[in-house]
C-alpha cells in the first residue's frame, strides 16, 4: 500500500539564499525598492554570475532591497524568498520616508481596523515591496505615519509595517476610553433546534460572531458535525466539540436534522490563540491534531503509553525507530498485531497524519524528537477508542514527499519521508495552459472593473514564461485578446498530445465577502486520467493557497468542458474572487500574478516529481 504526497520548498537553497543575504551586510539597513530594467533577469543564490539561478523574473517587477554586495543587491522575492541581482540590471528607488499623521485631536488615538479577510503588511508603501507578515479581519493596529494610498502603522509584535488604505477603516478613540456597554445577544432563529450544521470547507473559520469582522477563536474540518444553537443573517450559531460555541458562515456548511446519536467528528477543534497575528508565511506552533492521549491511572507504561487491561484483540505498539541519511528519514512502527492505516495531510505547518486502525500507543513514545532534513518531530496519541486508533504525527519541513507502506504480515508501517529535486521534472513535457475568456466574452467583471480575461492572459504568460525556461514545452490555447471556443482549446491540447491541461479563471459569487482559492477537476467515473487529474490539482492548490495567503476552498469535482473534454490530466484553477473588492485589488497586482503563476508551475513540477520517484 504506497502514496506520495508533496510539499514546498527547496532546503539547501533557501539555506544558501539565507546564509548570503544574512551575513554579508546583515547589519545595514536597506529600504530602497529594486526595479527590474530588462525583460527577464536571473535571480542568483549569492552575489555573482558564478552562483545557481533559483528563479526568473521580468520586466517592471519591484523587490524590496535588503542588503548588497558589490554590483550585487538581494532582495526578497514574492514568495517570501531572498536572491541577488545584478545592480547593472535594475533601477534602484529609495523609498519615500512616512508622513506623520497627527493625531485627530488631543487626547485621542488614531488607529485602523481590518476590513479584508486575509491582508498583507509590507516592507514599504506599495505592493511591490516584500511582504512582512499578514492580519485577519478585525485587527486593528495604531497608524504612525502614510504615503500615497499606504498606512504606516505599528504591529503587535512591536514592528512596524505599511497596509493598503482601501483594506482599512480608520478608527479615533480616546485616550482613556469608556468601557461601551455590551451588546445585544445576536438575534437567533426560531427554527434551529434539532439541527447539524456539517462544515463543507476543507478548514473553516470559528468567529465570536456573526460576521468576518469578529475574532477567530477556533477552526474546524471539512465533516464536522456541529449542533445548531441559532442564527443571524448568513452566520450560523454552532456548539463545538470541546462545548463553547461559536459562528461559522453559513455558506461553509450545510443544514441537517440532527439524528438522536450523533457521531462525534474526527478533527477536533484547533483554539486559536489571540491576540497574536500570523507572520508572513503562518508557521503557527504545531497544535496536535489528535485529542490528548487518553491515560488511566493504572497499568500506565513508563513511556506515557497505556495497556489497558482485557483489551481482547486490539494491538499495542510495540515501538517506533527512526533512521535518517541525508535528505532522507526513514520511520518503522512494530505492532503485536495486524492493523491497517490511513494517512492524511494538514498545512500550516506541515503535518502528515497516519492512523493506525486497531492498535492503542502500547510503548509508543508520546514525542520523538527527529531533526532530520525532512522531519522535526513525530508525536503519537491515542485518537480514539472503541475501535481503538492511534494516530502519529510527522511534522514535516519544507518540500517534503512521504511514502507510507505496510508489511506482508501487516505489523509493520514504514514511513520514509525525503527531499527530491524537481528541477528536472519539467523538461520535454508538453503542458496546454489555458487563459480563461477573451473577446467578446470577457468572462466575469468586478466592481472596480476589472475583467476576468485580462487577469487569466497575463498570468497564462507568465506560466508560459517560468515553464519554458524550465525545459517544457508550452501550447498556449489563447495567446490574444480574441475569445477561443471550449471545444477549441481541448482540441488544440488533444491535438498537441499535451502531457496535462492547466486552465486559468477567476472566480464570482453574488455575495462580495465570498472569497479564496479553489482547484477543479471533472466529477465522472474515476478512470486514471480523472485520478490523476486529482492528483495533479492537490499540487497546485497546495502551492497555491500556501503562496496567494485565501482562503482554501479545496479540490472540487465538476462537470466544466473544458475538463470533460481533454484527453490528458486536466484542472481549472479559480484563483481569486473577483466579485470581492480586496481580491480584486490584489489580482492587479503584479505580486498576485507572479505568486500564482509560480504557484501554478510549482505544483506542475511537484506532480511530475512524485510521478518520476514513485
Amino acid at each position: 500500500m504506497h502514496s506520495r504526497y508533496r510539499f514546498t520548498g527547496i532546503f539547501l537553497i533557501a539555506l544558501a539564499l539565507a546564509l548570503f543575504c544574512g551575513f554579508s551586510g546583515a547589519n545595514k539597513a536597506f529600504a530602497d525598492t529594486a526595479v527590474v530594467a530588462t525583460d527577464v533577469l536571473n535571480v542568483r543564490a549569492g552575489p555573482g554570475t558564478n552562483h545557481n539561478m533559483v528563479t526568473q523574473v521580468g520586466r517592471s517587477e519591484r523587490f524590496t532591497v535588503v542588503d548588497k554586495s558589490g554590483d550585487w543587491y538581494c532582495v526578497t522575492l514574492n514568495s517570501g524568498q531572498k536572491g541577488w541581482l545584478a545592480g547593472w540590471l535594475v533601477n534602484i528607488e529609495k523609498s519615500p520616508a512616512p508622513t506623520p499623521t497627527p493625531p485627530a485631536a488631543p487626547g485621542v488615538n488614531t488607529t485602523v481596523k481590518v476590513n479584508g479577510s486575509v491582508v498583507n503588511i509590507r516592507s514599504g508603501p506599495g505592493t511591490g515591496y516584500g511582504l512582512v507578515t499578514q492580519v485577519y479581519a478585525g485587527a486593528t493596529m495604531p497608524v504612525l505615519g502614510s504615503a500615497n494610498d499606504w498606512y504606516n502603522v505599528r504591529l503587535p509584535s512591536g514592528a512596524s509595517g505599511w497596509i493598503a488604505n482601501w483594506l482599512v477603516s480608520v478608527v479615533t478613540t480616546p485616550t482613556n476610553p469608556v468601557p461601551p456597554p455590551p451588546p445585544p445577544p445576536p438575534s437567533r432563529s426560531d427554527d434551529t433546534g434539532g439541527r447539524n450544521a456539517v462544515v463543507t470547507g476543507s478548514v473553516v473559520n470559528v468567529r465570536g460572531g456573526p460576521g468576518t469582522v469578529n475574532s477567530v477563536v477556533a477552526q474546524v474540518y471539512q465533516g464536522n458535525t456541529l449542533p445548531v444553537l441559532g442564527q443571524s443573517s448568513d452566520w450560523v450559531r454552532v456548539t463545538l466539540p470541546n462545548g463553547g460555541t461559536g459562528w461559522v458562515a453559513g455558506w461553509l456548511v450545510s443544514m441537517q436534522t440532527a439524528p438522536v446519536n450523533p457521531t462525534p467528528p474526527q478533527e477536533p477543534v484547533i483554539p486559536i490563540p489571540t491576540p497574536v497575528q500570523p507572520p508572513e508565511k503562518p508557521t503557527p506552533t504545531p497544535v496536535d491534531p489528535e485529542p490528548t492521549p487518553v491515560k488511566p491511572p493504572e497499568n500506565q507504561g513508563s513511556n506515557g503509553g497505556t495497556t489497558p487491561p482485557n483489551s481482547g484483540n486490539v494491538g499495542r505498539g510495540l515501538s517506533l525507530t527512526v533512521n535518517s541519511t541525508g535528505a532522507g528519514t526513514n520511520t518503522v512502527i512494530r505492532t503485536s498485531a495486524s492493523c491497517t492505516f490511513s494517512q492524511s495531510v494538514l498545512t500550516k505547518p506541515d503535518r502528515l497524519v497516519v492512523d493506525l486502525k486497531g492498535i492503542e500507543p502500547g510503548n509508543l513514545a508520546l514525542v520523538t524528537n527527529v531533526n532530520s532534513q525532512t522531519v522535526n518531530q513525530i508525536r503519537t496519541g491515542h485518537f480514539q477508542r472503541n475501535p481503538d486508533i492511534t494516530r502519529v504525527v510527522f511534522d514535516l519541513k519544507d518540500g517534503v514527499l512521504y511514502d507510507v507502506s505496510l508489511s506482508s504480515d501487516a505489523k509493520t508501517v514504514t514511513v520514509q519521508t525525503y527531499i527530491p529535486d524537481i528541477e528536472g521534472s519539467y523538461k520535454n513535457k508538453v503542458i496546454a495552459v489555458d487563459a480563461g475568456h477573451g473577446s467578446p466574452d470577457p468572462g466575469a467583471i468586478g466592481k472596480l472593473g476589472t475583467k476576468e480575461k485580462d487577469i487569466t492572459i497575463d498570468i497564462a504568460k507568465r506560466v508560459k514564461k517560468l515553464l519554458e525556461a524550465r525545459g517544457a514545452k508550452v501550447i498556449m490555447t489563447r495567446s490574444g485578446e480574441a475569445e477561443i471556443g471550449l471545444y477549441t482549446r481541448t482540441d488544440i491540447a488533444n491535438a498537441a498530445r499535451a502531457n496535462i491541461f492547466v486552465s486559468i479563471h477567476m472566480n464570482a459569487n453574488n455575495n462580495a465577502a465570498i472569497g479564496g482559492t479553489s482547484t477543479h477537476v471533472y466529477n465522472g467515473a474515476k478512470t486514471t486520467r480523472v485520478l490523476e487529474s486529482a492528483r495533479l490539482a492537490g499540487y497546485i492548490q497546495a502551492e497555491l493557497v500556501k503562496t496567494l495567503g485565501l482562503r482554501d476552498i479545496g479540490v472540487m469535482y465538476d462537470n466544466f468542458a473544458v475538463l470533460r473534454t481533454t484527453e490528458m490530466p486536466a484542472v481549472l484553477c479559480e484563483l481569486a474572487f473577483i466579485s470581492n473588492i480586496p481580491e480584486e485589488k490584489y489580482m492587479n497586482t503584479d505580486g498576485f500574478k507572479n505568486s500564482a503563476a509560480e504557484a501554478i508551475v510549482k505544483g506542475i513540477g511537484r506532480y511530475y516529481s512524485e510521478k518520476r520517484n514513485a
